[in-house]
């Protein structure tokens, strides 16, 4: 957890100081830093949703357009995942002995705890990208593992923000 704040923050000053001038990083800052908690929610997580939650209590982004640009951002990470598992997973499972005897236990303990599994997933460092590959090749239906990936992508950078909210509002 220290080595994520770390991380995040590392991250803030390291693009302040990337400029020759720190002033055009806060002027580019409210017209692409939206987009840039979108991409970087999709190949990182938590560690951008601290910096932008810095950022968001500092004044520098809208903490409502930083959460909606993070759940869209990691929610279409996973969701990209999911597909991906949809189609090569299930050969792979076949060509393993090991995974095929191992599979149908592990695929009736997540279908039986899915809806929990998606939602609390992306909480649990390591699972963010285990669970999509799982739902997909247990046979979870699509409609509902986007709608609850959603839902886990807006708490997350929720709770993400708020917290580093409070910090950048203290700075």
């Amino acid at each position: 957890m220290i080595a994520l704040i770390f991380r995040s923050l590392t991250w803030c000053f390291a693009l302040t100081i990337a400029f020759d001038q720190p002033n055009i990083f806060f002027r580019l800052l409210p017209k692409y830093g939206y987009f840039a908690v979108l991409i970087a929610a999709f190949l990182e997580g938590e560690a951008t949703l601290i910096a932008a939650g810095v950022m968001c209590g500092a004044g520098l982004l809208d903490w409502r357009l930083t959460i909606l640009a993070a759940a869209i951002g990691g929610s279409a990470g996973d969701q990209i995942y999911f597909y991906a598992a949809h189609e090569r997973a299930s050969w792979a499972i076949r060509k393993s002995k090991r995974l095929s005897k191992w599979y149908p236990k592990i695929q009736k303990f997540v279908l039986r705890h899915a809806t929990v599994a998606v939602l609390l997933s992306r909480f649990a460092a390591g699972f963010r990208i285990s669970i999509p590959l799982v739902c997909a090749t247990a046979g979870m239906p699509a409609r509902k593992y986007s709608t609850l990936n959603l839902i886990s992508g807006f708490a997350w950078a929720s709770v993400w923000v708020a917290i580093s909210y409070q910090v950048g509002a203290r700075v």
